[in-house]
């Protein structure tokens, strides 16, 4: 998926959403499609098919480096508020408060112990919650699915050991001034369009720290700036001046720590991308319908088979038993007639005392029993006989004259047995 930045102009300025953004389009390699100065209207094919990325006005994010008492990250986040009160003229409620990283932690340093929070400079960015809120709207309304937003003077490309800054000129929005200090500090300014090239540059002398400083300009103005450094001697070993391009931008805006929009809610910053799914659910609700309908198909088949079933066996049993009803279910009820039966006319069910015993007494006896345990005791109970023996009882050497006898032979524990008829 394409990735759409999107500058947005200060907002005391901007006429949202009507006013011209200047955007770019790049792929997921960062190879840049297209640029150049659109409505949000306009742009409307590309914001429902990219990632939304916006650079938001460097006067419109404030940047504080401020000394953190010495607390666990979680509470530090709700003692933010407190913390910043005092450097703003706003309530700090209604704005968005993004925590850096610890700004004296580098790769040479040892770690940090977890449960010693030592105290250290952090830097805070600070938004307007509502500004955020109105930006995300208006993209959702276009189609947007997913929206990050960096400060814009933490996109203009840094080398090591010296300050950037970048004049953002439109006719519509005025004069821009995003100036970098390092990897995470900067400030931005609103410019008046009738002030002179000089007027900028010693503007952003006052505000750079001491060090050289490259300017980024539109490649229109490039060379008016050059002349105007050159026209002064102390410009010229501290200045240096460069095309602004979308390029460096996009590169530089790739190691931003801070994103605004992750100050709001998920909901205002994401979106299901129903778009993206839409066949893969339809095709799960038809493999779900079809699922359902078989499985529905093979029980109402297989219940009009048991249906069937039962009223065979009540058939049967009614014309075995015409004068009785059919209480329990029809071949148990049957079963326990049968058994009833022939117990009345003097035959022994397989499972009496008197059956088991006979049979486990002619498996007892067996030449081929070989040396059994004594019986200590027999009880019958539930159907079948627990026998309790002196010693262990040589199962496997047994178990097929039980089998044969029509016996089930089981364990019950150390010296209890259990003997049942098999059927």
């Amino acid at each position: 998926m394409n990735t759409l930045y999107l500058r947005i102009p200060p907002k005391h300025i901007a006429s949202w959403p009507h006013t011209a953004l200047g955007y770019a389009v790049c792929t997921h390699d960062g190879s840049l499609v297209r640029e150049g100065s659109s409505t949000l209207s306009e742009l409307s094919s590309f914001i429902s098919n990219s990632t939304i990325v916006l650079l938001v006005a460097a006067p419109d994010v404030t940047l504080l480096e401020l000394t953190i008492p010495p607390m666990p990250d979680a509470k530090l986040k709700l003692a933010l508020p407190n913390l910043v009160e005092d450097q703003l003229v706003c309530d700090a409620a209604e704005c968005v408060l993004l925590l850096g990283a610890r700004s004296d932690a580098t790769n040479l340093t040892p770690k940090p112990d977890p449960q010693k929070h030592e105290g250290s400079k952090r830097v805070i960015a600070v938004a307007q919650r509502s500004w955020l809120q109105q930006l995300s709207a208006s993209l959702f309304a276009l189609g947007a699915n997913q929206i990050r937003a960096f400060p814009d003077q933490l996109c203009v490309p840094l080398n090591k050991g010296q300050a950037s800054a970048c004049i953002y000129e439109d006719a519509a929005t005025g004069v821009c001034l995003a100036l970098r200090f390092n990897e995470n500090a900067g400030v931005g300014m609103l410019m008046d369009a009738a002030l002179t090239i000089d007027e900028y540059v010693t503007t952003i002398a006052m505000l750079a720290p001491p060090g050289p400083v490259v300017l980024y300009v539109a490649a229109k103005s490039i060379g008016a700036y050059r002349n105007a450094i050159s026209a002064n001697p102390a410009w010229q070993e501290r200045f240096s001046v460069s095309e602004a391009t979308w390029s460096g931008t996009i590169g530089a805006a790739k190691s931003v720590n801070f994103n605004l929009m992750a100050g709001l809610h998920t909901a205002q910053t994401h979106r299901i991308q129903w778009k993206l799914w839409r066949w893969p659910l339809i095709l799960a609700s038809l493999v779900l319908v079809v699922n359902i309908g078989f499985l529905n198909y093979d029980y109402w088949s297989l219940k009009r088979e048991a249906q069937s079933v039962k009223q065979a066996m009540l058939q049967t049993y009614r014309t075995a038993f015409p004068k009785e009803s059919v209480i329990l279910f029809p071949l148990e009820q049957m079963r326990k007639n049968l058994d009833l039966a022939e117990r009345t006319s003097g035959q022994a069910s397989a499972d009496d005392f008197t059956m088991l015993l006979t049979q486990l007494g002619s498996v007892w006896s067996s030449p081929e029993a070989g040396q059994i345990p004594k019986l200590v005791s027999i009880e019958y109970k539930d159907h079948a006989l627990l026998l309790q023996v002196k010693g262990e009882l040589p199962q496997k050497q047994i178990q097929p004259l039980f089998d044969e006898k029509g016996l089930v032979l089981k364990k019950n524990s150390a010296e209890t047995w259990q003997v049942r008829n098999a059927k």
